[in-house]
């Protein structure tokens, strides 16, 4: 067999050892992680808005139809956008339950897939069944429990964080 020679990849380990760096900090930092993130879908938010506007103006000028939905739209992204950029708590307190109903909309979601898997998998069909009726009940509760709903994200965050710096670690090798 024909065997590849591969040089260790500098940037690889450097960017996996910053990954696996700011995992860690987010962490420990909930508080500033949830701040960036607030920022993060401020600055979204805004640029959604303003692609908004632009999108209008097209829609206006190829079609020669004024969309005032989308004008509305735009002012709310903005406006929302804002809000995330400057008030920081209101911002993570937002992006907290967000998180918890994204969390309760997908298990709903996946208990409709689970459908699919009762004919030809039982086994699999259960463990879906049971694992998002779980899911549902800890969205619920994450709910009610937008600190612990905030903090969750922030782990899943830096756990993300971490999971990509040792790939690029393991990478460079």
């Amino acid at each position: 067999m024909d065997r590849v020679n591969k040089n260790f990849d500098w940037a690889s380990f450097v960017l996996g050892i910053l990954f696996v760096i700011l995992g860690c900090v987010s962490m420990y930092h909930v508080d500033t992680t949830l701040r960036f993130v607030s920022i993060l879908f401020g600055i979204g938010a805004i640029l959604k808005g303003i692609y908004e506007i632009w999108l209008r103006q097209t829609v206006d000028n190829l079609l020669n139809h004024k969309s005032v939905w989308l004008i509305v739209m735009a002012i709310l992204d903005i406006i929302l956008g804002i809000i995330f950029l400057f008030f920081h708590s209101v911002g993570a307190l937002t992006i907290a339950y967000v998180f918890a109903i994204w969390f309760i909309i997908d298990c709903f979601g996946q208990l409709q897939v689970a459908s699919f898997y009762r004919e030809f998998r039982k086994g699999y069909y259960w463990l879906l069944v049971v694992l998002n009726v779980i899911g549902i009940v800890l969205g619920i509760v994450l709910l009610f429990n937008p600190m612990l709903s905030a903090i969750m994200l922030v782990w899943l965050i830096a756990t993300f964080l971490i999971l990509i710096g040792v790939l690029a670690i393991v990478a460079s090798f």
